[in-house]
């Protein structure tokens, strides 16, 4: 009996280890939302997931994708970043009825594993540009060739239909899930992210370093949630807000340079300097900025004009600002999206700023006839008053000029009722005479 507790403990302990193994090994999957427009932050947000789901040691991570399309350059970037990523990437047109247009597709085209729900759209990939014309189709043959030769040569690489691939940019050719399952450009059609990770479970996926067999069934799903830094990032790099951005960094400039103190030039430097941000200037350039304005305005509220307010505010402001930004810099934006999406945020945009401008307009105007009022009324020498009260040069006495008590002394007698001729201020005393006649 004595022998019999040795093969015991070994086997219990064997047990144990085995178990936590199998638990250790429970499969992960990162899904990232990209909706939206493609831009600088969309760059930023798989760039973090991809990290994200290598520290958690995740089978996968799906992009979620529902966007009219985006950046050119950016789209390029994440292309390339799929590409060299040793964690398998997924694209996944999700949900029902969600479009992946013009830089989505490319993106999806760029998966090495590409899916789509039911009722779900692909395509629309002629690029545009804007201007002050508003929104056109690029048909020039170099561009045109180009992103051809590189959607086609990303169809290549992962056996899809290079033909079709052709179509979405030459013709605007737009396909739905049925219909790109059948033609070989995706792999899966699955209307859940459940179907769809038993669907792609044990299918083997390339990467950059190797073959991996996903183990997806039952897999935990673990929602990429972007940072503080990634979610102002995406706001100002939106089109319509960085202009407005800049237009009313212009307007807060001129009502502050018109009436100093109230904090509207502070606003109007880090409006135009967010509105670069997002227009696409190097971020870290301007962060630098950020902080040393940041650190002036503090200087000048702690040195020059004790206390605290609207500078100081904005000194804080600025070296936030400045720290959240110290990341890489943009590249040059150029547009591979839905025509009718940049159209209508074009009109939105020019409809906002022309509402800004006028308000901004009228406001100065008024802030103009209150300087140019008060300027007037700062004009004494000259003046006519009456003055209210016995007046000797001994004892000064009131003066009633525009409807105001002010205190008036004189080199001569002056009675009561007696008008009177203003010769100069003096702080808050002026000095009057009697009126000749």
């Amino acid at each position: 009996m004595r022998n019999i507790y040795p093969p015991l403990i070994f086997f219990f302990f064997l047990l144990l280890f085995l178990s936590s193994s199998v638990s250790a090994q429970t499969s992960s999957v990162v899904l990232v939302e990209i909706t939206d427009t493609i831009d600088q932050s969309t760059v930023e947000v798989i760039t973090d997931s991809l990290k994200q789901a290598e520290a958690n040691n995740a089978q996968a991570v799906i992009l979620l994708l529902n966007t009219p399309g985006g950046g050119l350059d950016q789209t390029f970037e994440i292309a390339e970043i799929i590409k060299q990523s040793d964690i398998p990437v997924i694209g996944y047109v999700y949900p029902s009825g969600a479009t992946a247009w013009s830089a989505g597709t490319f993106i999806l085209l760029s998966t090495p594993l590409a899916a789509m729900a039911d009722h779900t759209i692909i395509g629309s990939c002629q690029p545009i540009e804007t201007s002050l014309e508003g929104t056109r189709f690029i048909n020039d043959s170099k561009i045109i060739n180009a992103l051809v030769e590189w959607l086609q040569e990303r169809a290549v690489m992962y056996g899809r239909n290079e033909t079709l691939a052709k179509l979405f940019i030459t013709q605007n050719r737009n396909v739905n899930a049925t219909v790109a399952k059948n033609n070989g450009v995706i792999e899966v059609v699955a209307p859940t992210i459940d179907q769809l990770l038993n669907d792609i479970d044990g299918r083997n996926v390339t990467t950059a370093t190797d073959t991996i067999t996903l183990h997806t069934r039952d897999a935990e799903q673990v929602r990429y949630s972007p940072s503080l830094k990634i979610q102002i990032l995406k706001l100002i790099s939106n089109p319509i807000l960085t202009s407005l951005l800049l237009m009313l960094g212009i307007f807060a400039l001129l009502i502050g340079i018109s009436t100093p103190g109230y904090g509207a030039e502070v606003f109007g430097v880090i409006a135009i300097l967010l509105s670069l941000i997002g227009s696409g200037f190097s971020i870290s350039t301007l962060s630098i900025i950020f902080i040393i304005i940041g650190c002036l305005l503090l200087a000048v509220e702690i040195f020059v004009t004790p206390g605290f307010g609207a500078v100081g505010i904005g000194g804080i402001i600025c070296l936030v600002i400045g720290s959240i930004f110290l990341i890489p810099s943009y590249p040059t934006r150029k547009w591979l999206i839905s025509g009718e999406y940049m159209t209508d945020a074009i009109t939105i945009m020019l409809l906002v700023i022309v509402l800004f401008a006028l308000f901004f307009a009228f406001l100065l105007y008024k802030v103009l006839q209150i300087r140019k009022k008060k300027s007037s009324v700062g004009k004494f020498a000259g003046e006519k008053a009456v003055a209210i009260e016995r007046i000797t040069p001994e004892k000064p006495g009131f003066v009633r000029y525009k409807g105001e008590y002010w205190q008036a002394k004189s080199e001569v007698v002056i009675e009561t009722n007696t008008k009177v001729v203003i010769i100069e201020k003096d702080e808050t005393m002026l000095i009057v005479k009697p009126l000749e006649r």
